[in-house]
């Protein structure tokens, strides 16, 4: 009976463990199948790459814009260069005639300014204090140069010289006009107020036909009230003008001096090669506090 009953036993546990197997097979069945499921999501960054694709465009669109951009800019100098409002607007500001009443062509304005530090060298007694100023800052047209009224070693006049970059022709020309604004300097009561340019250094002076130094025979005008009033030359070829004066002076080839071969210049200057012009102030009391301004230094015929 024992025995019986150990054999009905072992069939019990070999049902139950056949039964056990058949059950648990399925599980390990059921979890591989969300590991297939899960293999598209590998392939998930193929779905990137056309993100990668489109930035390059980007980058290759932007690089040009910068050479455009440079390559538009520019400034007109010359007369004929300027625009018809510019045209007008500078006409607006110049005397209207010469002072013997006879119109004018402007010759060259490459000594106007307008292109600042681009075009021009600064030097001279007054070089560190000279900068380039829009007409908000006192240029009459454009561009010009603000200069403290004291040159940089703090004891003598201001003084500066232009050198341009490009060739400046003049042949034609029967006389310089430049615009000088004083009016923001201290009287000097022991000076007359005076100012100036010279050709190459001071090859070329307004000194007069024979060279006198401060004789008042080189004669030159300043525009005032709109007319010309006459005046001649005083510190050597400096010009003498009302106190704290702000307009256009005009010095005719005539007054202009040779020093070279001592000898004063015809009616017009000729083929004098202009190398730079040199500025000239003086009769004010010298200070960093005052500024004076130079603009529009044109050769006219």
């Amino acid at each position: 009976m024992k025995r019986i009953l150990a054999i009905m036993l072992c069939l019990i546990m070999a049902v139950s463990a056949v039964a056990c197997n058949k059950t648990e097979a399925p599980a390990p069945e059921t979890t591989k199948a969300p590991e297939q499921t899960q293999a598209p999501a590998t392939d998930a960054p193929a779905t990137e790459a056309p993100v990668e694709t489109t930035e390059a465009p980007v980058e290759t669109t932007e690089a040009p814009a910068p050479e455009t951009t440079e390559a538009v800019v520019a400034t007109p100098i010359e007369f004929a260069d300027l625009s018809a409002a510019q045209q007008a607007a500078l006409k607006a500001v110049m005397p209207i005639a010469l002072p013997d009443l006879s119109q004018y062509e402007i010759v060259t304005r490459l000594m106007s300014f307008d292109r600042g530090a681009d075009d021009y060298v600064i030097q001279g007694n007054s070089q560190g204090s000279v900068k380039f100023v829009g007409e908000t800052e006192g240029a009459i047209f454009g561009q010009a140069t603000k200069v403290n009224a004291i040159d940089d070693g703090g004891t003598k006049r201001t003084e500066f010289t232009v050198v341009p970059l490009e060739d400046v022709v003049i042949n034609d020309a029967k006389g310089v006009m430049f615009y000088v604004d004083f009016s923001n300097v201290q009287v000097d009561p022991e000076k007359p107020m005076c100012a100036s340019v010279t050709i190459n250094d001071n090859a070329y002076r307004a000194k007069g036909p024979n060279g006198g130094n401060g004789d008042k025979t080189g004669i030159g005008y300043y525009y005032m009230a709109g007319q010309w009033v006459e005046t001649g030359n005083v510190n050597a070829c400096r010009m003498e003008i009302p106190a704290n004066f702000a307009g256009w002076i005009y010095i005719p080839a005539t007054t202009f001096y040779d020093g070279t071969n001592k000898v004063g210049l015809g009616e017009t200057f000729g083929d004098i090669f202009v190398m730079n012009m040199r500025c000239y102030t003086d009769g004010y009391v010298y200070s960093a506090d005052n500024y004076i301004i130079f603009d529009e230094i044109v050769f006219v015929k």
